[in-house]
């Protein structure tokens, strides 16, 4: 028969086994998602693939991969960027831009949307 005194010590040390797989798992689950008015961006040329189809008003460190050009327009047409390869920022205002990707001959089109900051 086992005496009180030990079961007590056996659930306590479960319960700390389990608060401790509590607290690693948690370090697994990774960083919160960036502000959606700061968050960057990467286009895949080949195929104009965004990692987000939404942001929030602001500015946006835009990555490219791949080898091509890259052209964003804003709702009216107006050209708000272009890069022939690497890196930049863009700046976005609430509403929608027309992504434009050329690889070679290729040439293929995304929508990224602006939505205002939720600090208004």
């Amino acid at each position: 028969m086992s005496s009180p005194v030990r079961s007590r010590r056996a659930r306590g040390s479960g319960v700390l086994g389990i608060a401790a797989c509590a607290a690693l798992l948690a370090g697994c689950f990774g960083d919160p998602p960036p502000d959606p008015a700061t968050a960057p961006l990467e286009v895949v040329l080949e195929g104009c693939l965004l990692n987000r189809a939404e942001v929030g008003a602001g500015p946006h460190d835009v990555a490219l991969v791949g080898d091509g050009r890259l052209v964003v327009e804003d709702e009216r047409g107006a050209e708000v960027l272009a890069l022939p390869g690497g890196s930049a920022t863009l700046v976005t205002s609430a509403g929608s831009y027309t992504v434009t990707c050329t690889v070679g001959s290729d040439e293929s089109t995304s929508v990224l949307t602006s939505v205002p900051s939720s600090d208004g």
